[in-house]
């Protein structure tokens, strides 16, 4: 899965912190309190001839997002701080970057805002959470691109996906064997 197209990687932010989930949610909470009004905040900076404070702005963005696993936006914070770090503008294709971050807060909210364990489990004891979404929006995109996948790795996103212990070992079995289409079936159908 290319990294630079993936909105959250639970999965990283968890391995910066240690694998303490609670902090990763609040830091993601707290990332949405800052830089929710970021865009207002940019035109706003550059619009008044403050280049050096709105440098200082996407670059610390690009950095947090970066620490966080928020890596769509990382990626289009790039040529935002390029631009304005040497063009003293924003640049021609600034709606790009708007829209990752829009999409980006957008995210974390329902994230961070999803009740955990209280979420009712589905068929095959999925859960419908958006933690759960996303690992299993990240599973089918590595199945379909064919990656390899660690163990570790798999057992994480299954278990954030929250399946039964039958779905579960089936999905396991099928990527042993390398059957990324099976795998992909049982996704899609649980």
């Amino acid at each position: 899965m290319e990294q630079s197209t993936t909105v959250i990687d639970i999965d990283f932010g968890m391995s910066q912190l240690s694998g303490n989930e609670k902090l990763l949610y609040t830091l993601l909470g707290k990332f949405t309190d800052e830089y929710r009004t970021t865009d207002k905040e940019l035109r706003a900076l550059v619009e008044k001839g403050e280049f050096d404070e709105a440098y200082s702005l996407v670059h610390t963005l690009k950095g947090v997002t970066g620490n966080l696993g928020l890596f769509a936006l990382h990626h289009a914070s790039k040529p935002v701080e390029s631009c304005v770090r040497n063009d003293k503008r924003l640049p021609d294709d600034y709606a790009v970057f708007v829209a990752c971050l829009n999409e980006t807060v957008a995210a974390v909210d329902a994230l961070t805002q999803a009740p955990s364990d209280s979420q009712p489990a589905k068929a095959g004891g999925a859960s419908d959470s958006a933690a759960a979404q996303q690992a299993k929006k990240q599973l089918l995109a590595a199945l379909k691109a064919s990656e390899f996948i660690s163990q570790e790795r798999l057992d994480a996103w299954l278990d954030t996906i929250g399946f039964d212990s039958e779905i579960h070992a089936a999905i396991v079995d099928a990527v042993d064997e390398l059957d990324y289409e099976e795998a992909v079936e049982l996704l899609e159908k649980n």
